[in-house]
């Protein structure tokens, strides 16, 4: 199944780059900010350093859609939000469509203490 990033109907592949605490805390609020505003997706957690700087990142944990750079350190999630509600024009101006049909989240560290 093909569609544009940020469709409602069809799930999303988030990659987050990074390990420890920030990286599971940014797993958490990119969770909260896709369900708060109701997108499906998937949303894996890597530890490979080598691959963030080879998009450009300055700053661990990374966030990639599509391989490219989504976002980088911790934003807070009503930051995620409007990231992922100007997340569909984006997507669309480059012509970046995903396949996917995982629905599985997956995480290398998880703290369910972790507030959003």
């Amino acid at each position: 199944m093909s569609c544009a990033v940020g469709s409602r109907d069809c799930p999303v592949s988030f990659e987050i780059l990074g390990s420890g605490q920030d990286a599971a805390k940014l797993r958490q609020r990119l969770s909260c900010a896709l369900g708060g505003l109701g997108f499906r997706a998937t949303i894996t957690v890597h530890q490979d350093v080598e691959r963030a700087l080879a998009v450009g990142a300055t700053q661990d944990p990374v966030v990639l859609v599509d391989n490219r750079l989504f976002t980088q350190g911790l934003p807070r999630t009503e930051t995620l939000e409007e990231l992922l509600r100007a997340l569909p024009a984006t997507a669309l101006a480059l012509d970046a469509p995903i396949t996917n049909s995982s629905t599985e989240i997956t995480s290398s560290t998880r703290n369910p203490n972790d507030d959003s």
